[in-house]
């Protein structure tokens, strides 16, 4: 069995949940089982909260190994050497000295006690998550979150329990089900279903939890990131975000981690409790004071990011492109990258690469001479499926609203580009400013379907069928989704467009792509200029001087 480093989970969609805003509290309390005891996850969202936010929450765990809210237990449990731990015990005590405005309890993995769905043991689970909102709601808790339980997996349980995960899956949506009443519940486990259901598509032994039942890094992120998705705050990090050396977080998550493992364990003894084999944590005195040394060092690690974050205009890593400075990052879970120009021409225009940046520079240095930045997303192989314009989305949203770009971008859509640029914009026709095609695919039955005079490529072929769904190529063939299907939006909204391509074209021809474009968009009303290369194939693209493209660009995207 291997773990799959699972960067695709920022892309898995969690449950329709009701958005809330960051909580206006001081002091924040996770509570649970042995997953909250490990506190991964809360390191995890700890740290985003912070990076992220201005909101300085004072935050404690106390999760407790093998520990129930539907204070059952199996016989036998722990080798007989004592029965689950209960938190009906506790709990009075726990909220005594924690004193939480918000709690956020994680309860259900071990409610069950590993057997079959039974109406009997569910109504004590149902009985006691009832009975904790209660107690937290007399000892003065503002509002009590609820984790669904995250996912068991009997796969890496050695086909042990078979059926539990159902039981799990049936806690869950009970207390789904809660949100008509107003409860804020916070759906774990659907997610991570979901998540281990995608890696195991690629990979059979693919896994969360390396023991079925303990999520492992990948998977605490994954829990942070629901919590923080319903608070509103971004969370589109993966696990290299954290690691040393080189991730961006990794030093603030060393800091938290380090003053979560003093507070937490002493918070846990000074309650007190019933379970055998934890270490006791320090007194609460001498816990608080060193962890007040690691906050100072927390609060320089951030007015160092901040000061940092105030003289770099975008995040990620810094590096030169042709003597301008690019920026990579990462937005909806994808690589992208931002080349900034010396200064800004008015309005923030750019020029936006469907594919291949850095193929044939010239018109990109001299616009970036002109005040443009270039700007391209890296989702190689979705071939501007609706996928793809889901991502692109994501990223025309985050450089128009984070970071004030104009509201219409030039794209360039280079061989397959075209295929990223035209769909997007045939969903988005108002946010274009104007459309450059070098050589572009324009119709996927051309390439890479290879259905008319060009060669195809079976390999992306491939990918057409399984992206967009088709039952057969019949379908795929009769389907209306290509940038020749879509040119009315784009006439309407009056957005010019110039095609250089070669008219010996073998790989993507011209009169199955461009051709086909220049006669449907004229018919529409629109705009379109031709740069035919005489007896040029497929390759070389662009121009031997790039003048018409960048005064194309310039003109129509330069003053909005």
């Amino acid at each position: 069995m291997k773990l799959i480093t699972l960067s695709l989970l920022s892309l898995i969609a969690a449950a329709t949940l009701r958005a809330e805003s960051l909580p206006d509290v001081k002091r924040i309390v996770f509570i649970g089982d042995s997953i909250t005891h490990g506190g991964g996850y809360i390191e995890y969202t700890e740290t985003v909260l912070l990076a992220n936010t201005k909101k300085r929450y004072e935050i404690i765990g106390v999760g407790l190994s093998s520990e129930t809210v539907s204070g059952l237990s199996e016989d036998g449990h722990a080798g007989g050497q004592f029965p689950r731990p209960d938190v009906h015990e506790r709990l009075e005590r726990v909220l005594a000295t924690t004193k939480p405005e918000i709690l956020l309890a994680c309860y259900g993995m071990n409610c069950g006690i590993y057997q079959p769905l039974d109406e009997g043991r569910f109504q004590k689970y149902k009985d006691g998550i009832q009975w904790l909102r209660d107690k937290a709601k007399a000892a003065g808790v503002q509002e009590v979150i609820h984790l669904t339980p995250p996912t068991y997996d009997p796969v890496q349980k050695k086909g042990e329990a078979p059926f539990y995960n159902d039981v799990l899956g049936a806690y869950g949506n009970w207390l789904l089900d809660q949100r008509a009443k107003g409860w804020q519940v916070v759906d774990i486990h659907n997610v991570m279903d979901a998540a281990l259901a995608e890696l195991r598509k690629k990979d059979p032994a693919a896994y969360i939890s390396k023991d079925g039942v303990h999520p492992g890094p990948e998977g605490h992120l994954l829990m942070a990131q629901q919590i923080l998705k319903h608070w509103g705050v971004k969370a589109d990090y993966t696990i290299a975000d954290f690691t040393p050396p080189n991730g961006k977080l990794s030093t603030l998550h060393a800091l938290v981690s380090k003053r979560q493992k003093i507070i937490n364990p002493a918070y846990l003894s000074a309650a007190g409790h019933k379970r055998p084999g934890v270490k006791a944590g320090l007194p609460l005195d001498e816990a608080n004071k060193q962890a007040a040394e690691i906050t100072k060092e927390i609060d320089e690690v951030l007015t160092k990011s901040s000061t940092a974050a105030s003289d770099a205009p975008f995040p990620g890593k810094k590096s030169n492109w042709n003597g301008y400075d690019k920026y990579d990052f990462t937005v909806d879970g994808k690589p992208v990258l931002v080349v900034t120009p010396k200064t800004a021409a008015p309005g923030k225009p750019w020029v936006w690469h469907g594919e291949f940046f850095g193929h044939k520079p010239a018109p990109d240095i001299a616009l970036l001479g002109k005040g443009f930045h270039i700007v391209y997303m890296s989702v190689p192989n979705m071939l501007g499926s609706p996928e793809a314009v889901k991502h692109w989305n994501a990223f025309y949203a985050e450089l128009t609203t984070k970071y004030g770009f104009a509201k219409k971008a030039a794209l360039v859509g280079l061989s397959r580009g075209g295929l990223y640029c035209y769909n997007w914009a045939a969903a988005n026709p108002d946010k274009v400013a104007c459309i450059y095609g070098d050589a572009p695919v324009c119709d996927f039955k051309s390439w890479p379907g290879g259905k008319g005079k060009g060669k195809g490529d079976p390999t992306n072929w491939g990918y057409v069928m399984k992206l967009w769904g088709f039952k057969d190529e019949a379908e795929a063939m009769a389907a209306k989704v290509n940038p020749i299907d879509n040119l009315e939006p784009l006439a309407k909204n009056h957005v010019p467009l110039l095609h250089v391509f070669g008219d010996a074209d073998k790989v993507v021809p011209w009169d199955e792509n461009t051709g086909i474009i220049e006669e449907r968009y004229k018919k529409l009303g629109g705009s379109i200029t031709l740069i035919r290369k005489a007896g040029v194939d497929h390759h070389p693209h662009g121009l031997d001087d790039s003048t018409p493209i960048i005064e194309f660009i310039e003109k129509h995207a330069a003053k909005q």
